[in-house]
């Protein structure tokens, strides 16, 4: 019989992870991920426990992403030259 503590993998509901672990995942602080929920960022807070749903992280930052100003003008220029 093994006596050793399951790991958090084991554990978890599949799709649900931690922020600390949403975190690593996309190479960011927690602190960051803290002001992406206040700006609607989805997640699930029970108790004190704050968890987060991968899939619907994913839809969220691919509907809220911004592209930077260097795209966004060849984009632009682009659209000009087509007219």
């Amino acid at each position: 019989m093994n006596n050793t503590t399951p790991s958090l993998s084991t554990v978890a509901v599949p799709g649900w992870v931690t922020e600390q672990q949403l975190a690593l995942h996309l190479q960011v602080s927690t602190r960051h991920l803290i002001n992406l929920r206040k700006r609607g960022l989805p997640f699930i807070q029970l108790g004190s426990t704050v968890r987060y749903d991968l899939e619907e992280v994913e839809a969220y930052l691919r509907t809220n992403r911004r592209l930077s100003s260097h795209v966004e003008r060849q984009k632009r220029r682009a659209a000009i030259a087509a007219q």
